[in-house]
């Protein structure tokens, strides 16, 4: 008695686990007769995340290909980092919902905004900076990385 209900625990742990295993984009991926093929092309560290319970505490980001909307670039100067500092904090002041970097990219002390994956999307928040007229010589960039969250 005591063999087959440690054999039906065993039996039912192995299945879990092998179903665990499968993922949505798996089953949508299988070629049935008489159905359509479907490819989902996706980042890796997606396909890891599918099936996992968000945790907020412990919020992942994605790097991927972007816009940023630069507001100062001075030189490498004292001063000029101090305006790169203030032009950061002008921005936190009136959009504090958006991610503000400041950082050297040599020669010059640069402040850039925002995490934009689409053109529109930033030329939008272009123009209602400059609709203030705090920023001088503000521009958008494309940005090789920019953070994404990942919110389920």
């Amino acid at each position: 008695m005591i063999k087959k209900a440690l054999l039906s625990l065993f039996f039912l742990s192995v299945t879990l686990t092998l179903s665990a295993q499968y993922k949505i984009t798996d089953k949508l991926e299988r070629s049935e007769w008489g159905s359509g093929k479907v490819t989902v092309h996706q980042d890796s560290r997606l396909y890891n995340l599918l099936g996992t319970i968000y945790d907020p505490s412990n919020s992942q980001k994605l790097q991927t290909k972007g816009y940023r909307i630069q507001v100062y670039a001075g030189n490498n100067t004292r001063e000029a980092r101090e305006a790169a500092m203030r032009a950061a904090e002008q921005v936190r002041y009136l959009w504090p919902e958006l991610s503000v970097y400041t950082e050297f990219i040599s020669p010059r002390w640069v402040c850039r905004v925002g995490d934009y994956r689409s053109m529109e999307e930033a030329d939008q928040m272009l123009r209602e900076m400059k609709k203030t007229g705090r920023f001088r010589d503000i521009i958008l960039l494309p940005n090789q990385t920019i953070n994404v969250n990942l919110n389920y």
